[in-house]
């Protein structure tokens, strides 16, 4: 049967048509006993009328309940409404010609009868058209699906392939169920080869054991990406150090602990971390050889300056106690940036503004302006806490003039030194403590103050922070420090 496209109804408009057919009927052949009551028509005769158009009703009513509850999909529904009212057109068609050819008796209950039988028909021969269109639907929806698939998986399989790090699929039992060419290549098989086979074949035996570490963890969180180290040997003997990261493939059925690799090759970086550690270890200890061996002569210097005649000139043995005393303070600021704990071995309480003080002398500002404002004792090393001091002094009259004022101040668990100078811009409060890092490089500067501070708060355990000072200068901050107020 030909579907006329200029019926359009939507999926409810079709349900509800088949509902309101029956209905229809099921009012006709009651509205029919009635009237043959009233009209004295015979029971037997009446009952049977009733029935034949009734009976079709109820049949509508109970289809248009079901269609939701069948494979037909709902917006075929109106496949079903149609094929109903078009076949009672067409009975009605066949009812008007035999009309017209010979005489009808009881026009409006053949009408209903026949009309009431051909709908029945049409839902029965609508259900298998809207079934078979539904099939129909269904079958090109999984054929689009599944041309998505494919061409979702060329896709991915065009991605893994060209990629430079290696790719790699292992199933439950560790054998290799995908490689990429990065992968075949960095191990030196072909991919045929590696297909198939245990993963072991590539992994050196000393580092065998991280198989069993990564199906251990993948089997406690199958989705948790991890990563692991082992060593590869290729087909020609090659040892590579490599990195995987390693994380589960969602569960599906005869795959349940799959996992997926990526794999990088990190021999040359290794190697270069193991160089800079060596050069690191060879540098702090030629700081730390020369830095004692400077300590004999510069001792040697410093007493024979104190033997020199009194009418000595005055001013070039002060220039040369400074230039001895500049040595020894150097000497000590290379101990602690290259040695850190070990340099600092001792501790005794140290009157934060005695050593403020102290500093403030040696750093030799006459111009600049130093305000004590704390009065807490720690526990540290003095020698070591004076250099913290006098850094932080001459960095501040180095930046920011010699009239600067500079401010000690307490905190509640430490102290704070504060300048009312420019200031240091939050990009660099942290490049600032870096060893080498200056801006004073043509005045001598070696960019080890700051590298000190930083090196002797980690030594202690205290907080170093930068922020702005309240006159927008520099405030250097040291927290959970443990003090103790000064008794009078």
């Amino acid at each position: 049967m030909m579907e006329n496209k200029s019926w359009e109804f939507t999926e409810y408009d079709g349900r509800r048509i088949v509902f309101a057919l029956g209905g229809l009927y099921v009012a006709a052949a009651i509205g029919w006993r009635f009237m043959s009551i009233a009209e004295n028509v015979l029971l037997n005769q009446s009952l049977t009328i009733s029935t034949l158009i009734g009976v079709p009703g109820f049949v509508l009513l109970y289809g248009g309940y079901r269609l939701p509850r069948t494979e037909v999909r709902p917006v075929f529904f109106q496949t079903i409404a149609k094929w109903c009212l078009g076949s009672i057109g067409v009975m009605l068609g066949v009812l008007l010609f035999i009309a017209l050819a010979a005489d009808i008796t009881s026009v409006v209950v053949n009408t209903l009868i026949l009309t009431a039988l051909a709908s029945v028909a049409g839902l029965g021969m609508g259900f298998h058209d809207a079934r078979a269109k539904t099939r129909a639907l269904n079958a090109e929806e999984r054929r689009q699906e599944a041309e998505r698939y494919g061409q979702e998986l060329r896709r991915y399989e065009s991605i893994v392939e060209t990629v430079n790090e290696g790719i790699l699929a292992v199933d439950e039992n560790s054998h290799f169920t995908l490689v990429n060419e990065a992968y075949a290549e960095m191990v030196g098989y072909d991919q045929e080869e590696l297909l198939g086979s245990h993963i072991s074949h590539v992994i050196e035996n000393e580092t065998k054991t991280v198989i069993d570490e990564i199906q251990r963890d993948l089997t406690t969180d199958d989705t948790e990406a991890k990563t692991y180290e082992a060593v590869l040997e290729t087909a020609s003997g090659k040892r590579i150090e490599a990195e995987a990261t390693v994380a589960g493939l969602p569960d599906k059925e005869g795959a349940e602990h799959d996992h997926v690799g990526v794999v990088r090759d990190v021999t040359e970086r290794n190697e270069r971390e193991r160089q800079l550690e060596q050069q690191n270890k060879r540098l702090d200890s030629f700081a730390s050889m020369v830095a004692h061996e400077l300590r004999n002569p510069l001792m040697i210097g410093q007493m024979y300056c104190r033997e020199l005649p009194a009418d000595a000139n005055p001013i070039a043995v002060d220039y040369i106690v400074e230039a001895f005393d500049r040595i020894e303070d150097i000497i000590d600021v290379m101990l602690v940036i290259t040695q850190g704990y070990e340099a600092v071995l001792e501790s005794s309480p140290v009157e934060l503004a005695d050593v403020a003080h102290d500093a403030w002398i040696k750093a030799d500002a006459p111009d600049a302006t130093l305000e004590v404002r704390v009065d807490d004792t720690i526990q540290a090393d003095e020698t070591y806490v004076q250099h913290l001091f006098r850094n932080l002094f001459e960095n501040a009259v180095e930046h920011d003039g010699n009239d600067v004022t500079i401010t000690v101040g307490e905190l509640p668990v430490g102290f704070y030194v504060a300048d009312n100078g420019v200031g240091i811009p939050a990009d660099d409060r942290e490049t600032i403590f870096e060893t080498g890092y200056t801006t004073a490089s043509s005045h001598g500067g070696m960019g080890l103050g700051l590298a000190f501070v930083k090196e002797l708060t980690n030594v202690y355990g205290w907080k170093c922070t930068v922020t702005e000072s309240n006159t927008g200068g520099a405030r250097f901050e040291f927290t959970n420090i443990e003090t103790h107020n000064v008794v009078e």
